[in-house]
């Protein structure tokens, strides 16, 4: 098959896979609908479900009403307006997030630390609220076409740096990852940067996963690593597969490796970009975005159901070259050809924002005092009390501007909120 006939293979099959996927996932007795953020996944699937169904297509769609330059409102009111649907919005505040606080830790089981639960919730609860109960959402379309920032910046890297320093002499790679592990010493605000010097030194995968939030070198700032106890696999497991003894030892890249090792023996020489779409499928998704919309969604008794995800388009999409997902930098230029003339060139061309939250505003007001005296206050640090300053110290560095650490104090806050709630607390006192 020449190139072109590919390409134009490949477009036509992913709208025609995407189309029956979504098809699908109409079928329910109870009333469905979307949860439209004005973005290619959400505006792609109001536009197919509308071409089966014979009345308005229910739409939901959360904003922020006291950071408005953060909202998608306009992008979703243009679908909206443009299919027709029956749309809905809210609009949240930082009072309305510090009352949802609480039962958020409750819902979310663990400290899963994405403040996109924030505006999930609110949506989710809007839908429930309009009696709706299932609803069709967009992930899976990011890992699966390339749509993130991060991963066109890693390809370059990959391409400007990191093949070329792959044929360094194993000394010089030595060399430089020390040099570059003992910048971290005096030096955080690259981190990023400086673990991949260090990832290359030590022949370690460039790409880990996108949920990451504390680099290695951060990490080792933090804590001690010697003073962590090597996690005690039961006797019973051992040898089970269910989870590889090499989990034991305090090395995030043990978890990274055991599923790259599955991939080169089930598909080797794959390319970089597989490798990170496959370490996504494997790592954020089913730990991070699937988790944080299951939990969130039926905390308020609604079934988020993910289309991007259908196995049929899963299957497709893997086996196609690297050329047909991300070309001249652009990312999903694959499903943005397909979905071409179904939807506004307008909101297929336009930046990606991305679905969060004003976090990072929140902390430098008076929620920002609020997660000061909870980090004093709790007994989470005292095995490890040096961490408490350090982030302390982020948190104040980042309150008056000099650096944007709102990732990694919430990422902390969340933890201390789950270990008070569910672990400090009085038996009495924990949550029914």
């Amino acid at each position: 098959m020449s190139g072109n006939a590919l390409e134009e293979f490949a477009i036509r099959r992913t709208r025609e896979l995407l189309d029956g996927a979504i098809e699908k996932r109409m079928m329910s007795d109870v009333p469905f609908g979307v949860l439209l953020s004005g973005g290619i996944d959400s505006s792609t699937n109001v536009a197919l479900m509308s071409r089966h169904m014979n009345q308005p297509v229910r739409t939901f769609t959360v904003g922020f009403s006291d950071y408005e330059d953060l909202n998608e409102l306009q992008y979703a009111r243009k679908i909206a307006s443009l299919f027709r649907t029956d749309h809905h919005e809210v609009l949240v505040n930082e009072g309305m997030m510090r009352e949802y606080l609480p039962s958020l830790i409750i819902s979310q089981d663990e400290p899963i630390a994405d403040w996109v639960c924030i505006p999930l919730y609110f949506v989710s609860k809007l839908a429930r609220d309009s009696g709706t109960v299932v609803v069709q959402v967009g992930e899976g379309s990011d890992e699966q076409f390339s749509g993130y920032r991060s991963y066109m910046l890693y390809l370059d890297m990959y391409r400007r740096f990191w093949r070329h320093f792959a044929r360094l002499p194993v000394s010089m790679k030595r060399f430089l990852a020390s040099a570059a592990h003992m910048i971290t010493a005096v030096h955080d605000r690259h981190d990023p940067h400086i673990d991949v010097i260090v990832r290359a030194g030590r022949n370690r995968e460039p790409f880990w996963s996108g949920a990451t939030v504390f680099s290695e070198s951060r990490k080792a700032r933090l804590i001690r690593v010697a003073s962590l106890e090597p996690l005690q696999i039961p006797s019973a497991m051992r040898g089970s597969g269910l989870l590889p003894e090499s989990y034991e030892r305090p090395d995030t890249y043990e978890v990274v490796r055991s599923f790259f090792d599955r991939l080169d023996r089930c598909a080797p020489g794959s390319d970089f970009l597989t490798r990170m779409i496959y370490s996504e499928f494997k790592l954020r998704l089913p730990e991070l975005l699937l988790m944080r919309v299951d939990k969130i969604g039926m905390s308020v008794s609604i079934e988020p159901r993910v289309p991007f995800l259908d196995h049929k388009l899963v299957e497709f999409t893997m086996n196609l070259p690297m050329s047909l997902k991300v070309r001249n930098g652009i990312p999903k230029w694959l499903l943005k050809q397909a979905v071409r003339g179904l939807i506004p060139d307008e909101i297929i061309d336009r930046p990606k924002m991305g679905f969060g939250a004003p976090m990072a505003q929140w902390l430098r007001g008076d929620f920002g005092r609020e997660v000061a005296g909870r980090l004093r206050s709790t007994r989470f640090f005292d095995r490890f009390p040096a961490e408490r300053g350090h982030i302390l110290d982020m948190l104040e560095r980042h309150r008056s501007g000099r650096a944007d650490f709102a990732l990694y104090v919430w990422t902390f806050y969340n933890a201390v909120a789950w270990f008070d709630t569910w672990i400090d607390a009085t038996p009495e006192a924990r949550p029914a």
